[in-house]
């Protein structure tokens, strides 16, 4: 069977924030407040300091208009507002966490209330119909019925599925577009989008015993012994879900992150397991080279979403069962073993992918870009059970 589909929505229920960093601009010099940021964010990351750092109309100019009075005035120490800002956030700017920035500022009277950010919440969640998806798969199956003692089902399906947020609707923060000026910004990938999947069942009765190919004249007592076996099993495998880099970057919304910015190409994963540290990348070379491939955030900037993939996920399910017959009509005893994850196979979770904080270099073997410290399958499960048929 094969079976095609495409299906768009449109105006789906998700979160935003509408307290979310505007990008105010000052009336007097027309610079607006991101420019004024990433002037400043591209000089700290050059080297300057604030002592260096060059003056910005915008806090030359909004700077007094919260504090009151001259920034060189106020304090006596003939610094400028400019200074004081890079003084008070300067990390923040760095990195391109603007919230955090206009909210430390706002803090310490740097900007006026509503300034960039609204001066009465951190932020102000509401429900809106920005959400918007796309899927398509194709669906291929193979099925045979019972006969002959044998039954099976196999299922493959390749799909792309994508929207602008994967969370539900009412989420309790972390469910937020990324962007209100322009819901589009984060469309990409779906966290759950699946690739390639399979699965496949079966259920197979043994030949052995009374009426069977083996065995078919066995007398009662030979028959409960061979005959009345059946053994069957799950086998399923999904290619890796897609995550993002971390930043630690908070550029529009107080409360949502923005993954990191792709610049580069991605060495496929290769997950080393020889030493200590599991690496997703394979290697201190590849995880260096990796983690060079992202730049961090400027202000007001949104990521790229859901870049990477994952380990892809396997798992078999088996059990093996003796049936009785009952010298009743319709009565059955039914011996059973069942195991989860029957060959006890490790499937590793996501890595650690942040830029906050990370350095990595070619002969690094502590590197901490691309670690995995968990898994996402659970250890063989055996189970044993007696049922019985009326």
């Amino acid at each position: 069977m094969f079976l095609m589909q495409a299906v768009s929505a449109k105006k789906l229920f998700t979160q935003a924030d509408a307290a979310q960093v505007v990008d105010f601009r000052d009336p007097v010099s027309g610079q607006t407040l991101f420019q004024a940021l990433n002037n400043i964010q591209a000089e700290l990351n050059a080297g300057k300091t604030s002592t260096t750092v060059t003056p910005q109309p915008f806090f030359q100019n909004q700077g007094p208009l919260g504090l009151g009075a001259p920034c060189e005035t106020l304090f006596n120490l003939n610094r400028s507002c400019t200074r004081l800002v890079v003084n008070f956030a300067g990390s923040l700017i760095a990195r391109g966490d603007s919230g955090d920035t206009v909210q430390a500022l706002f803090a310490n009277s740097l900007l006026r209330p509503n300034v960039g950010i609204s001066g009465q919440f951190s932020d102000n969640l509401y429900i809106t119909n920005l959400g918007h998806s796309r899927y398509d798969g194709l669906l291929v199956s193979l099925q045979k019925r019972f006969s002959h003692g044998l039954q099976f089902d196999l299922n493959y399906t390749y799909s792309f599925s994508k929207d602008n947020n994967s969370s539900v609707g009412n989420t309790v923060i972390g469910g937020l577009i990324y962007d209100l000026r322009n819901p589009d910004i984060g469309y990409g990938p779906s966290d759950f989008d699946i690739r390639h999947l399979i699965n496949a069942n079966f259920i197979y009765e043994l030949p052995f015993g009374r009426g069977k190919s083996f065995g078919g004249n066995a007398n009662s007592f030979a028959n409960a012994l061979i005959g009345g076996w059946q053994f069957s099993g799950i086998y399923t495998y999904r290619s890796g879900l897609p995550f993002s880099v971390g930043t630690n970057s908070f550029p529009l919304s107080f409360t949502l992150e923005s993954p990191a910015v792709l610049v580069g190409s991605v060495p496929g994963g290769n997950i080393n397991t020889s030493g200590s540290n599991i690496n997703f990348f394979g290697d201190p070379a590849a995880a260096a080279a990796a983690l060079g491939a992202f730049r961090n955030v400027k202000n007001g900037e949104t990521g790229s979403r859901n870049v990477l993939r994952g380990p892809s996920f396997w798992n078999v399910d088996l059990s093996l069962a003796k049936n009785f017959k009952l010298p009743w009509e319709g009565h059955r005893i039914q011996l059973r073993m069942d195991a989860f994850n029957a060959f006890n196979h490790n499937v590793f979770a996501n890595p650690g992918v942040t830029l906050f904080g990370t350095s990595c270099t070619a002969s690094s073997s502590s590197c901490s870009f691309g670690s995995i410290t968990s898994t996402a399958s659970a250890p063989r499960e055996v189970q044993f059970a007696i049922r019985w048929d009326f």
